[in-house]
């Protein structure tokens, strides 16, 4: 009787701290886990965002009266490539090497739809409160395509009333070739285009000889802004832009971890953006160097040393633990075609593996990084 007093009491505490159990799927448990969900540690790819325009002047007659008419630059027709914005990002994914089965009981566990680990211990309902903070304060506002009207400077339509005729309704409508020059016709669309300047300026400051109201104004300078871009786009060409994403997995070797350097495209003003066996004799190439900084070096000596951060196999400590990433800085460069372009991302898997406690807590995960941005007892 004494025996089972002095046991029972162990049992209770053992019971008590064996709320959940984690394993590693490449593990091979004596027990059999019940059921349960999987989760992985984040890996990221870095995204390399490339936008790129191109002018059309095939629709462009009076390229080469832009200086002398309207006072811009020459455009150069045999270069109609430009690169216009480039912006880099990591992308996490999951870690097909760091796969956990968890063995939840009580515990509430939130995973995304790429099994990366969102919350633990958390509610749903705290969860999507969390998320609807943070999408709140990192909503940015899209911007808007104008669709610009075509208009067509090449043809007219000239219109004969006679009496009994309704109105929009003309006897006669005859459409003909303009016969002016090229350059009578660059001329026109020159003042035209000075007229139309000349009337949004007075519509502004209010120099109109209508008293119009603010939504009429609104409409009308919108009209007059597409007009302004219909002729300009026969001078200068008519710009498209097209987003080119490159991804590449970083190198975690130990000859790697400082710095690593990927040649991502080819660019020319000429040709444009190639890739891989249609690269051209005449063309840059783009480079994307990749340089860690270190900022984890003294956390991951300690994880490894102080935390039993080398563990390998399945353990029953082990299976008490969560695990994590916590990221590293990289600062990444995209280098040639003369410009060089920086920024700094975080690479989940440059920083170490840490074991959360044991006992039972609150956290919450980045959902871009991985990184703990909430730790509770």
């Amino acid at each position: 009787m004494r025996r089972i007093l002095i046991f029972l009491p162990l049992l209770l505490i053992l019971s008590s701290c064996a709320t959940y159990t984690v394993y590693p799927v490449k593990s091979k448990p004596l027990v059999h886990p019940k059921g349960g969900m999987l989760y992985a540690l984040p890996k990221t790819k870095v995204c390399v965002n490339v936008t790129f325009t191109k002018r059309n002047f095939e629709q462009a007659p009076y390229a080469e009266y832009a200086a002398e008419m309207l006072g811009l630059d020459k455009t150069d027709v045999s270069s109609p490539y430009s690169i216009e914005n480039i912006t880099i990002e990591g992308v996490n994914e999951a870690d097909p090497n760091y796969y956990y089965f968890i063995y939840p009981r009580r515990l509430s566990v939130n995973v995304d739809s790429r099994h990366l680990l969102r919350s633990v211990g958390v509610s749903h309902d705290e969860y999507e409160e969390y998320e609807s903070y943070t999408e709140r304060r990192g909503r940015t506002s899209s911007d808007e395509e104008l669709s610009m009207a075509e208009n067509n400077l090449y043809d007219r339509a000239d219109t004969f009333y006679v009496r009994g005729d309704r109105a929009g309704k003309p006897s006669l409508v005859s459409t003909k070739k303009d016969s002016r020059s090229v350059r009578q016709r660059a001329a026109a669309a020159a003042q035209r285009l000075e007229e139309i300047q000349n009337r949004r300026q007075q519509l502004l400051y209010g120099e109109a000889d209508v008293d119009y109201s603010p939504e009429s104004i609104k409409y009308i300078l919108e009209r007059l802004n597409e007009q302004e871009q219909a002729i300009l786009d026969q001078f200068v060409g008519r710009k498209s832009s097209e987003t080119v994403r490159f991804y590449f997995e970083p190198k975690t070797d130990r000859a790697s971890l400082d710095s690593q350097t990927v040649a991502l495209f080819a660019f020319s003003p000429k040709l444009g953006l190639r890739t891989g066996a249609a690269m051209e004799k005449g063309m840059d190439t783009i480079y994307c160097t990749l340089h860690s900084e270190n900022t984890l070096k003294g956390a991951v000596r300690f994880v490894k040393q102080r935390t039993k951060g080398k563990r390998k196999n399945d353990t029953p400590v082990g299976r008490r633990t969560f695990k994590y990433r916590q990221s590293e800085t990289v600062h990444v460069t995209l280098h040639g075609a003369g410009f060089v372009y920086e920024s700094d991302i975080r690479v989940a898997q440059f920083g170490p593996v840490v074991d959360l406690p044991k006992h039972k807590f609150e956290a919450i995960f980045d959902r871009r990084t991985g990184d703990p941005v909430y730790y509770k007892n």
